[in-house]
């Protein structure tokens, strides 16, 4: 069977008698049409390499449906602090029972929805990020998103608590397939967190195709961060574009804990001067995982600072790759960007490919870039060993302490402190369904 065939009986074919679509008729015919010309990425794709998709495309899946669930699953999933500002989606769609709106000088709630109130500002952004440096999976979530989450926080609001946006993949029996837009706009002089989590509540293998689109404005202060853990037996490819004006600041931190095929895009571009851009990020494939982390940022304005760190813990068979991207555009002097990946290979088996790049046409810079993969430290094992600590507490000391400056950079304490739960527990070797207080990851 061809790709083309693979992907049309796959993906396209499930949208056929489908209606209400997130994109007006004619911008979305000219994204089907797009998606269509697509090629699915593989290892001859540039920015794809080592990709395996085979996973993904092993499956026959069907469209996920709004279904309810337990509610309880709020309380560890909200990281212990269930009554702040939620917006919950299930298979893809806007779940207004779940979710929990309680401030009044901000808007979040349905992507879709919220077209009646801010209908100008969502064309204006949501527009401007369409088809732009598409890939396959950009161009079908552009072709058949049906909905998505939407958050406007409008000029000069500081809010204190994080907003938390919950995506869950529940099964009715059967592989689920589901794709949604998120649109994040932060005003002038704003400050404000975001949780983005994803959880799979079942066993069946099911694939997530997710955009987010975020906009910094002028002077604008977000934090968001990304917590990936579906389970063994789901695919996740998520694209991440990142717009950010003058003096704003943009921190985020990915935590990919499991997943079978994970693939993170950050795209980010400075559209003003003095602004920052901070990405960091951990994963931690087990088994036969891939986890990809793919970043490319612009700088196409002077007097901006950007930053990646990416540390991996890749344990048995599993693969990791990071592939790292700075374009400093012949204007942008003074441009301050640091990129590192750094990797520990648990097993002889375990395999970590990183790829960071420098594309400078600027002469007046401060840029570097670096990467590092190897194992565990024997001599600093053989020092612990000899002050009486036994092997394995040392192995998990010395992970954790290769993670800490990135953990270190959560600033929200209740999700720092389950995020370091988790990794202690990982860390120690407990087996991941065990990890959480619910059994909400039945796939691990």
């Amino acid at each position: 069977m061809t790709q083309t065939n693979i992907k049309e009986k796959t993906f396209a074919d499930l949208y056929s008698g489908q209606e209400n679509f997130l994109f007006p008729e004619k911008i979305r015919s000219q994204s089907v049409k797009l998606f269509h010309k697509t090629k699915i990425p593989d290892n001859k794709t540039e920015n794809w390499r080592k990709f395996n998709s085979k996973p993904i495309f092993d499956h026959h899946y069907k469209l996920g449906k709004k279904l309810s669930f337990d509610t309880s699953v709020f309380e560890t999933l909200s990281f212990f602090e269930p009554d702040r500002n939620r917006i919950v989606l299930t298979n893809g769609f806007y779940d207004k029972n779940a979710s929990e709106i309680k401030s009044d000088d901000i808007f979040i709630g349905s992507l879709r929805n919220a077209e009646k109130k801010h209908k100008e500002i969502i064309e204006k952004h949501l527009g401007s990020s369409t088809n732009k440096n598409s890939d396959y999976f950009s161009d079908l979530n552009d072709a058949f998103v049906q909905d998505g989450s939407f958050i406007y926080v409008p000029d000069n609001v500081e809010l204190e608590e994080p907003i938390y946006i919950m995506h869950f993949i529940q099964s009715d029996n059967g592989n689920i397939f589901s794709q949604n837009r998120n649109l994040i706009i932060a005003g002038k002089n704003t400050t404000f967190k975001v949780i983005h989590t994803f959880h799979s509540l079942s066993s069946d293998f099911s694939f997530n195709n997710t955009v987010t689109d975020i906009f910094v404005e002028q002077d604008a202060q977000v934090e968001y961060y990304l917590f990936e853990g579906e389970g063994n037996t789901a695919a996740h490819v998520n694209r991440i574009n990142i717009n950010s004006e003058k003096g704003s600041s943009f921190k985020s931190n990915v935590i990919t804990f499991c997943g079978s095929v994970v693939r993170n895009n950050f795209h980010a571009d400075f559209i003003g001067e003095h602004a920052e851009i901070d990405l960091q990020g951990i994963y931690m494939p087990d088994k036969e995982q891939q986890v990809h982390n793919f970043i490319d940022i612009l700088h196409s304005k002077p007097n901006c600072r950007s930053n990646q760190l990416f540390k991996g813990l890749i344990d048995n068979k599993a693969v990791s790759v990071f592939t790292g991207k700075v374009f400093v555009a012949r204007d942008a002097q003074k441009t301050d960007s640091a990129q590192s990946n750094q990797n520990l290979l648990l097993t002889d088996y375990a395999r970590a490919h990183s790829r960071p790049q420098l594309e400078i046409y600027a002469d007046d810079v401060a840029c570097s870039h670096g990467s590092t993969t190897g194992q565990l430290d024997k001599e600093a094992l053989f020092y612990m060993k000899t002050r009486g600590i036994p092997e394995k507490r040392a192995k998990t000391m010395l992970m954790k302490a290769f993670l800490k400056d990135v953990t270190a950079h959560i600033t929200e304490g209740s999700y720092r402190d389950y995020v370091n739960f988790l990794i202690n527990k990982r860390l120690k070797g407990q087996h991941p369904e065990s990890l959480c207080n619910v059994k909400v990851c039945p796939s691990c």
